[in-house]
């Protein structure tokens, strides 16, 4: 792999230089023509057209960019959409920031930097004629994280590849991933103490800050409460803004069907794994069920909760929904709409599965198991499918980032440039291996 190893030196600055173009771009989903969204896709297909790629567009929902000859396609999917820049951001989301060898920006982890990533060890691979068996087609949606609907698209109007992985989770290979399920709760009555209650902006994100203005005593009172976000699938080390607003309030002189509303708020943001609702539940192969109290607001005087529930991959919706909605009913709370998007799983004997596995270790020389985790990504609605990197370890006290900071989903989200150059190298080898496979089976 020398050859490979000058060839990232070489490109290493216009590959962060990509990054950052990028990055540049606040491309948060606002729904169907999301012209920001648009810019992020030609900003990347004007970087497959400077190096001699084939591009095509799917009706604004996808971009796919090729390289190779062979029959069988091997899809990297990726996204280019970002969640929105809340928090207290030591740095501006959308420029891309050094530091110590780290880039910091939204999307640097999520999902622009491992796209550019991805498609470096697509280029490389064209360039130096690596892919003989195979055709290799980078697909770049703009809607992973408001539902998928692009990748949805994709499958329903396209063949979809032959084999997939996702570059959107950490390394090695993820070959399953829970349930999520998304429920939107309101109040049967309007809360008249009530003048503004919110937190949080998307419902996959552990809110940083709540608020409320109410009356109590006949006078107006405001409250606040501050948290440590994160990603919904991890609740580890958060601090939800919700929970500890709802402690506040719960200490103030409440109406009766006031404090039972804030109380479900507490237990829906207390621990961040339902316990508090009773809903808790756990298996062998993926761990416990995570549930993140993610958007609160008041529409009218109700308040409306959405909640993201990510159970595991042996249980079922209606395994924890009937407790859930019990719960609600005697805090004063409905159910309105439900999105249950099941769990999936693939074995740690197959081929492909294996494959990658191989490559991840040829290339780092560590040993690991496939896993499962609670994040969701595309590989949940594409056939022959894992989630394969590149996340990799961090150390954000070197660039002196704050607790809650540096994650994605979270403010100054960073990645270390070497873990992405290292991300490269593993789908090179990948790819390599992969039209080997392939080959063999012809």
């Amino acid at each position: 792999m020398d050859e490979l190893h000058s060839w990232l030196q070489e490109k290493e600055e216009q590959m962060i230089e990509d990054i950052g173009g990028l990055v540049a771009i606040p491309s948060v989903d606002k729904g169907p023509g999301c012209e920001e969204c648009r810019e992020a896709m030609e900003k990347m297909a004007s970087y497959a057209r400077r190096d001699g790629m084939e591009t095509f567009y799917h009706e604004g929902y996808c971009l796919s960019i090729m390289a190779g000859d062979g029959e069988k396609e091997i899809g990297i999917w990726n996204h280019l959409d970002v969640v929105p820049a809340q928090g207290n951001w030591m740095y501006q989301p959308f420029s891309l920031h050094r530091k110590n060898g780290y880039l910091i920006g939204r999307g640097v982890q999520d999902n622009k930097g491992p796209a550019v990533a991805a498609y470096y060890a697509m280029r490389y691979c064209r360039e130096k004629g690596k892919l003989k068996h195979i055709r290799v087609r980078q697909i770049l949606g703009v809607m992973e994280e408001t539902g998928m609907d692009d990748v949805k698209y994709y499958v329903n109007h396209y063949r979809a590849p032959d084999y997939s992985f996702v570059a959107d989770c950490g390394f090695p290979v993820c070959c399953g991933e829970k349930g999520i399920c998304r429920v939107e709760l309101t109040t049967e009555e309007a809360m008249g103490q009530f003048t503004l209650l919110e937190g949080g902006t998307v419902c996959n994100s552990v809110p940083e800050s709540a608020k409320a203005e109410l009356t109590l005593s006949g006078k107006a009172v405001a409250l606040c409460g501050e948290g440590v976000s994160g990603h919904a699938a991890d609740p580890e080390n958060t601090v939800n803004a919700i929970g500890v607003l709802a402690d506040r309030l719960l200490a103030e002189e409440l109406g009766e069907k006031e404090r039972r509303a804030v109380a479900f708020l507490r237990a829906a943001a207390s621990d961040g794994y339902g316990e508090g609702l009773g809903i808790s539940c756990e298996d062998e192969l993926s761990g416990r069920l995570t549930c993140n109290a993610g958007v609160v607001t008041l529409s009218e005087g109700h308040i409306r909760l959405v909640l993201d529930i990510r159970y595991p991959v042996t249980a079922k919706g209606s395994r924890f929904l009937p407790k859930l909605e019990e719960e609600a009913r005697q805090a004063g709370y409905v159910i309105g709409k439900v999105h249950d998007d099941p769990p999936y799983y693939r074995g740690k004997d197959d081929p492909f599965v294996k494959t990658l596995m191989d490559a991840w270790t040829a290339e780092t020389g560590q040993t690991g198991e496939p896993f499962v985790m609670g994040g969701g990504t595309y590989a949940r609605h594409i056939p022959n499918a894992v989630a394969f990197g590149p996340g990799m370890e961090r150390d954000y006290g070197s660039i002196g980032l704050p607790e809650g900071h540096g994650n994605c989903h979270c403010a100054d989200e960073a990645e270390a440039a070497d873990n992405l150059k290292c991300a490269v190298r593993i789908y090179v080898r990948a790819l390599e291996m992969l039209d080997e496979w392939i080959g063999k089976e012809e």
